[in-house]
This record gives C-alpha cells, structure tokens and sequence, in this order.
C-alpha cells in the first residue's frame, strides 16, 4: 500500500495530532495540483557579516542594502561590501520598522524614529512627531501609528523629516489601538488589537487617504511583527492566536485547526515575527515565535504548512527579517549576519538541518497490521563529494527511521539506512521486519547535508484477524 508521507504538516483531522510533522520539507505539485513530492527548504548561504547584534530590520533602496544589526546601521552593496554608519538607536533589541521614499531611509523602533541619510543616523527632532509604533510608506509619505492610540500621521511630501501635528486620521470603525499600518497594493491597512479597517489614496486636500467603505471588521492583531506581505497580500497572527491572510477586503483564515491548537499552547505570541517571499515558484508566509523557539511556514501556492527548525534540537528558524535584493532573497539572522536563501545549500551556513516527515497514521479497523517492509521513494545518490577525508557528513548519507504505536507519545528504537553514495542513483531506501500494530505512525529523518526529494512510501503490510 501507499502510506501518505507526501504532504503538509497537521493537515488531517486524525487523533494523532502529535505525530504528524514536516520539517524542513515543503510539498511541491504538479499542473493538477497534485502534490507529488517532498523537497528541502532553502539553506543559508552567507552574504554579508556584520556581527553587532541581531538583525532589527532590512530595506533597499535602488541597488544598496540598508540594514539594523543591534544599534548600528549599514549599507551594503551588491557584493556584499559593507559601509557602518555613525550615529545609532537609542534602542539594540527587537524588530524594526523601515522603509524608504527614494530618497530618504526612515526607521521606528517603537519609542522614536530616525532617518538613514548620507552615512548618518540621526533622530526625528520634529516636535509634532508622535511618538511611532510602526511605520510604512506610500505615494510620497512616510506613514506611522501613534502608539497607544488609532491615530496614524503622514509626514511631509517626500520628507520624513518634516511632520504636522494636525496632518493625522483615527481608526474610528471600531474603538481600538492600532498595531500596525501597512501599505498593500497602494492602500493603507490598519491593523488594531481588536479590528482592521482599509483606507485608500483618495487626494483629498484636508487629508489624502478616505476609508474604503465596508472594508472593516471585527479581526484584530495581536502581534504587530507579524505582518507579513508579498504579491498584493498580507498575512498576520490574528488576536484569536489564528493565522489570518487578506483576500479583496477579507480576512482569510489559513491556519488548520491543529495548527491554531499548537499556537494556542504557547506562552508568548506578541513578539511573533513574520515575512513573506517567493521562491521557485512558490510564495511563502514564515511565522516565527521567538519566546516559543518554532517557526510555521505557509505555502501559498500549495496551500500547505510546514515547520522550519535549525540544529540538532530543532529551535526556530534563526531568520529575523527578509528582503529581495538583486534578485537575492536575503534574510538577517539573530547572530548579525545577512544569508541568502539557496535551495542548493544543505544547511544553516554550517549549522545541522533535520528534515522531518511524520505521516498519518496506519490502520485497519483497529485490527493488527503486520508490517513486512518500508520502501521510502526518493532521489538517490545525492551524497556530497568532499575533499577532506575528515568529513563523513554527507559523504554517505543515511535516512533514518522510527514509528510510534501510541499517536507519536513514545516511539521505537532509531532504524538507519544508506541513501547512497554520490552517484548511486538505483540505491533503495528499504527497512524490513517492522512488526506489527493497531495505529502506527511512520517518521523518516534526514539530517545529512544532501539534496532531498521524497516521492513515495511503499508500505508491505497485511491485515490481521484481531
């Protein structure tokens, strides 16, 4: 029989909610949106080492980088030469707001606002300036919520510098604080804690944005990071802990039921981060919860989840922030450097990537199952040609195997086998004697540094009489 290993992660009913798991694997399909096989997510590959602090926050501007590690700001070309700018934050911790207006490189990091000009940072001196908890741009203005409140202000035509006390409007749909403002296909969403509501561009004189009439509604944010955008649409974690993405004017649950169970266990989900990106073909939303140490993925082409973890221990993605820059998906990273996403990179620049495929569970009328043999289908001879004798990893690559009888509480002794050596394209990836049980679930991992496409899992298996 065909055992379901290809797919996304939590997306059945079944009961065995602990068990099912894809990591550091995404579904790929076919012209009839067929999914036909597992393949890695992108590695990190590094483009420029800044090593100050955390990455805050990432933006371009024509073909310079600009970037928040800790305190610090930096340009960087498209070599990835970089250039520290004086001057600096009054804060070196969390997540940042940039944008630019052409010009001129506009930061809030939530207590102020500072403008990248000229190799300086230097802080918003406008009185009439509010006191910002996010920040976007649009059609010549620089657009920031006042914190605390559901006003939001424009600055100066094509000047961050320059701000008028009375040049402001309130979210007045509903009586709630924003969280964010965020500019998507050249209208202005405002997120709040309890609802959103979509403005336009309308070039009125007393103000130029006017609400959409009936683009409101009762779904707020609850963690204002975790907007994420790409292609004319945002994604955000909604104030009910569920995973929201717009569509027109509505806002679309995307997260499963189970995944909204896992979200609901976690302690902390205000600082969750998220961003948007496209990659050989697929556009993707990661959500990571930075407390928690998990980020989800959400494939919208597939409309498929999946998780991403880095080391041996599975921690979150260590991803902060994304740009596209020269026609490179770059990410900042917690340690202070700037990686690119390669697909043809087989780990976290050095770092372990587990690759985890956990399926539904197998069972026939709660009878016994002996289970004869595993064949695990996929893409062989993907091991690595490395010219220091002293390094086995990925040299000859092995997948290993586990089951768990009890819906994935406990689980059996590790099984290995050889994927094959570079070249050995017809190697089968087999186990055999796997015994017998009522409702198994099967989990392959893959930890070796490898290209991986997994296509099918061919159980041989008979029913019992009880």
């Amino acid at each position: 029989m065909i055992i379901p290993i290809v797919g996304g992660a939590y997306k059945s009913r079944s009961v065995n909610i602990n068990a099912q798991r894809c990591q550091n694997l995404y579904p790929v399909i076919d012209d009839k949106a067929n999914v036909t096989a597992l393949v890695n997510t992108p590695g990190l590959k590094l483009f420029a080492s800044l090593g100050t602090g955390e990455i805050r926050g990432m933006c371009t501007q024509g073909d310079i980088l600009y970037v928040i590690s800790g305190s610090t700001g930096y340009s960087i070309d498209a070599n990835g030469i970089k250039t520290t700018f004086t001057g600096s934050l009054s804060t070196s911790t969390g997540p940042v707001w940039m944008a630019t207006n052409g010009t001129q490189i506009m930061i809030v990091d939530g207590s102020g606002g500072y403008m990248m000009t000229a190799g300086t940072i230097t802080g918003i001196s406008d009185t009439d300036f509010p006191v910002p908890s996010s920040l976007t741009y649009q059609d010549g203005y620089f657009i920031v919520s006042k914190k605390d409140s559901g006003q939001w202000f424009i600055s100066g035509s094509y000047d961050g510098t320059t701000w008028d006390a009375l040049d402001y409007a309130t979210a007045e749909a509903y009586p709630d604080n924003l969280q964010a403002v965020v500019s998507c296909q050249r209208e202005i969403w405002l997120l709040g804690k309890e609802s959103y509501e979509v403005w336009y561009d309308s070039g009125n004189a007393d103000f130029p944005w006017t609400r959409v009439n009936g683009a409101v509604s009762k779904v707020g944010c609850i963690a204002p990071h975790s907007v994420g955008s790409y292609e004319g649409s945002i994604a955000w974690l909604d104030d009910k802990r569920q995973v929201r993405m717009s569509n027109q004017y509505q806002a679309a649950k995307i997260s499963t039921e189970q995944i909204d169970y896992q979200i609901a266990q976690y302690g902390t989900v205000s600082d969750a981060i998220g961003y948007g990106y496209s990659q050989e073909g697929h556009i993707f939303y990661v959500l990571t919860f930075p407390t928690e140490s998990k980020t989800w993925c959400y494939d919208a082409t597939t409309k498929h989840w999946h998780t991403r973890a880095s080391g041996n221990h599975d921690g979150r993605h260590p991803a902060t922030c994304h740009v596209l820059f020269n026609s490179k998906n770059l990410i900042g990273h917690t340690n202070g450097n700037v990686y690119e996403y390669d697909l043809g990179v087989y780990s976290d620049a050095g770092v372990t990537v587990r690759r985890i495929r956990s399926a539904q569970a197998i069972h026939k009328e709660r009878r016994s199952v002996f289970h004869s043999s595993l064949e695990l289908r996929m893409e062989a001879g993907t091991g690595l040609i490395v010219d220091d004798p002293d390094i086995d990893s990925g040299l000859t690559p092995q997948a290993m195997l586990r089951w768990s009888d009890d819906s994935g509480h406990t689980w059996s002794n590790e099984h290995w086998e050889n994927i094959g050596t570079i070249g050995s394209y017809k190697q089968r990836v087999r186990w055999t004697r796997l015994g017998y049980s009522r409702d198994r679930v099967y989990e392959v991992t893959i930890s070796d540094p490898i290209k991986v496409v997994i296509t099918q899992a061919t159980l041989n298996a008979e029913q019992g009489v009880s």
